[in-house]
């Protein structure tokens, strides 16, 4: 991956049961990423991810903030502890995505569709309605670092992470930031959103706490027979 693009995982320790999966399965299907962990703790962070601590007291807001501002990379691919991958990333496709965004106005790219409202740009790229409720989401995507940064600084000191991802398209709008999707044709998943082929991951493989079997039965069990979680710790769904 070109050096200017950095991996980040948002996380805390209270997930720190979810970690060994993510970590191995970036390892497996990610190799050659330059990547950070925003977190509690250095402790269990694998020695190969940069970890970037925060304080545990202050808001979500100022929490990610504190870690965002110390990643100097041009771009991030924006991930969570639970986006588990099932395949390879396609890296060749990110950077030509990044270069896309060097080129135009526009400064992210999801690479989950999910209900947004798009137009075509060109193969498989599509321009976000910058009037969609879901014109932004946390979830895997390429982002400009300084316009992620900047969506957040928009945002109310005091906001927890329920709070800035619902309101996180109005900040974008404030702010004039445009998005882009890609999209390969892959099938849908569950009821809001398709596989990704430029980031198979699970989406998400923890929902209010407990396993994803529903949606990811195939990808889940090889992830706990490979991992050996026992599921009756989280309960599943």
């Amino acid at each position: 991956m070109k050096d200017n693009i950095a991996l980040i995982i948002d996380t805390n320790s209270n997930y720190s049961d979810v970690w060994p999966p993510c970590f191995g399965r970036l390892d497996q299907y990610a190799s050659g990423i330059k990547k950070y962990a925003f977190t509690d703790t250095t402790k269990d962070i694998p020695a190969n991810i940069i970890p970037i601590t925060y304080d545990n007291n202050v808001s979500y807001r100022n929490q990610f903030l504190s870690c965002i501002e110390q990643v100097k990379e041009k771009y991030i691919i924006y991930t969570s502890e639970d986006y588990y991958l099932y395949d390879f990333v396609q890296q060749k496709k990110i950077e030509e995505i990044s270069e896309v965004l060097d080129n135009t106005e526009y400064s992210f790219c999801k690479f989950i569709k999910g209900p947004e409202k798009v137009d075509h740009f060109k193969d498989d790229l599509y321009i976000i309605d910058f009037d969609s409720p879901n014109l932004f989401a946390q979830q895997a995507s390429l982002w400009d670092t300084r316009a992620f940064e900047s969506v957040f600084r928009a945002a109310p000191s005091e906001n927890g992470r329920m709070q800035h991802e619902p309101n996180g398209g109005d900040y974008c709008r404030q702010l004039g930031i445009r998005g882009l999707l890609h999209y390969g044709g892959t099938p849908k998943r569950g009821i809001h959103h398709h596989d990704s082929n430029i980031y198979p991951c699970i989406a998400t493989a923890v929902v209010k706490g407990q396993w994803n079997l529903s949606e990811y039965p195939n990808e889940m069990k090889s992830i706990i027979d490979e991992f050996n979680i026992d599921c009756r710790i989280r309960g599943w769904r």
